[in-house]
């Protein structure tokens, strides 16, 4: 279980690194093409290792629509991170997409029928006050916020797609087939406005992206391997702490009291979706039995 937890902790150490690349590459390319530089990288390296090491690249023949649309979901999530980074603060843009365990969650209960217990539905609400609180409209709207809360939207329903996929891929399978699939659905709209000038800077942008992003990916998968995933998910939060560092250091940026506040509630609302509910009664009755005595 240890070694599930360093490795998410080291997936979620890598990818603001991922974030802080596309930031830099979003004063020169559209947040199409830097997209499809990551995902077609990615895809690239997947297929590398699957033929260095013999492995075949599967694609489940009953399961391939529902490949194709969990993959317009996540490349649609990815496209709206990046749209974000660009517009907002690293930890705010990172921050929006912290809803989507609370999307999932909430589709979990309309779509798979799951049970909606009192936390889970009292986390949600928390989390959305801290999406209003981030977005501010009595402030102003920014457009950066809204990409950001949209892609964690579509980010929260991919998972849930996943959930209720019929079959299961193996990583490296589902690493390649998304990523090439992906890339090529928004190739049309990255290259609408022509080829980018090839240059170095590009190149090297491009491989980072791909090649940190499929570690990412990996280490992951590694992590649900060996540890469980309500043992995990509150790890998946330290991804914001890594943001706003990065954010700090590499940008310069910081946050305002109003939008860490937000930050905080969505973070808060997540994790209480995560404690199970009968060990919460069980906590909650020790406790209060250790009070009347």
């Amino acid at each position: 279980m240890q070694t599930g937890v360093l490795f998410l902790v080291m997936a979620m150490l890598l990818t603001p690194a991922v974030d802080g690349v596309a930031k830099t590459m979003a004063t020169d390319h559209t947040p199409m093409m830097i997209a499809f530089l990551r995902y077609l990288c990615a895809g690239m390296i997947a297929c590398s290792i699957a033929l260095m090491s013999g492995r075949k690249i599967v694609v489940p023949r009953q399961d391939r629509l529902g490949q194709v649309w969990r993959t317009a979901l996540i490349m649609g999530a990815m496209v709206s991170l990046i749209t974000a980074l660009g517009m907002v603060p690293m930890a705010k843009a990172v921050g929006g997409f912290l809803i989507a365990p609370i999307v999932s969650g909430l589709l979990g209960i309309l779509v798979w029928k799951e049970n909606p217990t009192p936390l889970r539905l009292g986390g949600s609400a928390i989390s959305f006050v801290g999406a209003a609180i981030l977005m501010r409209p009595e402030a102003g709207i920014e457009l950066g916020a809204v990409f950001s809360l949209l892609g964690g939207a579509l980010l929260g329903t991919y998972l849930a797609a996943t959930r209720g996929a019929t079959t299961k891929t193996d990583a490296l399978s589902t690493l390649a087939v998304q990523s090439l699939l992906g890339s090529f659905m928004i190739a049309p709209f990255a290259f609408a406005s022509g080829l980018p000038a090839l240059s170095a800077s590009l190149v090297i942008g491009a491989v980072a992206l791909g090649g940190v992003s499929a570690i990412c990916h990996f280490l992951t998968v590694a992590a649900y391997q060996r540890a469980e995933a309500t043992v995990l998910a509150p790890f998946l939060y330290f991804n914001l702490l890594t943001a706003m560092a990065v954010g700090f250091f590499w940008f310069g940026e910081s946050l305002g009291l109003v939008s860490l506040l937000g930050l905080f509630a969505i973070a808060t609302g997540g994790l209480l979706t995560l404690i199970p509910e009968r060990k919460f009664r069980l906590a909650f009755t020790a406790n209060l039995r250790h009070r009347i005595a």
